[in-house]
């Protein structure tokens, strides 16, 4: 593990960063024609500001440089808000992989409270974009650009927080240690030493991640449900393989590897793995039940009491996808290839299956599984992805009451509710390593205008500016 903080990187930062600050700036051709909200407390645009450096770093794992550029200039702003340099460190577990660690210290009358967030962003191609991705735009009260969903708002939660209630001269009853990782999207490489090697730096009572949970409209626009993310679904992807001596096309035979293969496929899709629940998943079928019509509201409750209710499983399975996700674990292929020539019979074929198993599940026995249903078809199966499992954290009452008491504070009468995430976050690692984790991402939007990884990704300026709001108050309420 590299220690990049150093005397050296203090000689050159801030002329680094404000190299790299003034080419984003420049480089931001919405900016002149930005529409939107625009009338932004000294607060708010603190928040915009570092939303706007964040966006403007190409982050993502394809140049590591810039995430590494991004870290520096958040350390950078720290350091000018007055946080000592020693409670600054950016680290790099692996070449090219970069994370930083924040400490706000307080009395230390409690164990520390972790904030987790990424920096690092999916790929984008500038050609599909309505907008520069690399740019944050303003339109019809949207933020747009890569990562301002997934996860710079997130960081920028953090940051911006930090360097207010610095400034504030407020000093809570615990340290407060942010932990930002620069490989989420890909290796993991930078929570998982955050977790394991570099526990000293990041050793709390538990965690609350902002790239987790979040609120959620309706299709009306009202404010529906506010989802606390207590667990998530393990990921793991095998190969399956099919190969044989092939031949020519005019005389085919029965062991055909992509015929075998599809066989295998079809198999799979037809299983369906069982119904597991946990505390988590049983309340968020409570907890989420008003939200839908009375027939499913009924199987939910239903399931809620009793998992074994096989008829009440198959109806929620088949009413959305969301619900088979939750009730089982899942495999699905995403990758095909195989053979050589259209008019040659195929020598091999492959297809990539992942799996998102349910927490208390074994990879292995999901292995065991795919084996059987393609024992008799001479199919290989490798492990190409090895997740890592982590149980649910549980969810202390006092917890949920204080979200509950904030979330109502500033919105209304809004159902809370805990949620396994049927997709991974940098949490696993950390559960996995015995820290509780909480997801509280405190954006709300649709389902259907969800764009993290996608096209003209954006978040609603309300949205944000409310959503950093809301984490002030969450760390004065959780550091008290």
């Amino acid at each position: 593990m590299k220690m990049i903080w150093n005397k050296l990187i203090r000689k050159h930062l801030s002329a680094l960063i404000l190299a790299t600050t003034m080419i984003s700036l420049f480089a931001t051709p919405l900016a002149a024609t930005t529409i939107g909200i625009d009338d932004l407390s000294t607060d708010e645009q603190l928040s915009e500001d570092i939303l706007r450096e964040l966006v403007g770093f190409e982050s993502t794992v394809e140049r590591p440089g810039e995430i590494s550029k991004a870290l520096q200039a958040m350390a950078k702003r720290l350091s000018e808000a007055g946080f000592p340099d020693e409670d600054i460190q950016l680290v790099e577990p692996a070449d090219d992989r970069y994370g930083m660690v924040v400490r706000y210290r307080g009395i230390a009358t409690k164990r520390p409270l972790l904030l987790l967030a990424h920096i690092d962003v999916v790929t984008a191609t500038p050609d599909a974009w309505a907008f520069p991705p690399f740019s944050l735009g303003k339109k019809d009260n949207y933020y747009v650009g890569r990562g301002t969903e997934d996860n710079k708002a997130g960081v920028t939660q953090i940051i911006s927080n930090f360097i207010r209630l610095r400034q504030e001269g407020w000093v809570p009853n615990r340290d407060l240690v942010a932990a930002i990782s620069g490989d989420e999207e890909t290796t993991g490489i930078v929570a998982k030493w955050f977790a394991n090697e570099g526990r000293n730096l990041i050793d709390a009572e538990y965690a609350i991640n902002s790239d987790a949970g979040g609120g959620e409209y309706d299709e009306a626009g009202q404010r529906k449900a506010f989802w606390i993310q207590t667990s998530e679904k393990l990921y793991q992807t095998y190969e399956l393989t099919a190969t044989n001596e092939g031949g020519h096309s005019s005389l085919p035979r029965p062991d055909n590897a992509i015929q075998n293969l599809a066989v295998a496929i079809t198999r799979l899709a037809k299983h369906q793995f069982p119904v597991i629940l946990n505390d988590s998943t049983r309340m968020q079928l409570r907890r989420s039940a008003s939200l839908y019509p009375d027939k499913i509201a009924r199987d939910m409750l239903t399931l809620a009491e009793d998992e074994n209710d096989h008829a009440a499983a198959q109806r929620l399975s088949s009413a959305e996808p969301a619900f088979n996700a939750m009730l089982h674990t899942t495999c699905t292929p995403t990758m095909l290839s195989g053979g050589h020539a259209e008019n040659a019979l195929p020598r091999d074929a492959s297809v990539t299956i992942n799996c998102r198993i349910l927490p208390g599940t074994k990879a292995i026995e999901i292995e065991q599984v795919i084996s059987r249903l393609s024992n008799d078809l001479d199919i290989g199966i490798n492990i190409i992805y090895q997740g890592l499992a982590s149980g649910p954290s549980d969810l202390p009452a006092a917890f949920l009451e204080g979200i509950e008491s904030l979330v109502e504070e500033r919105w209304g009468d809004v159902a809370v509710i805990p949620k396994m995430s049927t997709g991974a976050t940098d949490g696993l690692f950390y559960r996995n390593a015995g820290i509780p984790v909480y997801g509280v991402g405190t954006l709300f939007s649709k389902p259907s205008d969800w764009r993290a990884h996608g096209l003209d990704e954006r978040i609603g300026i309300r949205d944000f500016h409310e959503s950093v709001a809301f984490w002030y108050q969450l760390l004065k309420t959780m550091a008290h």
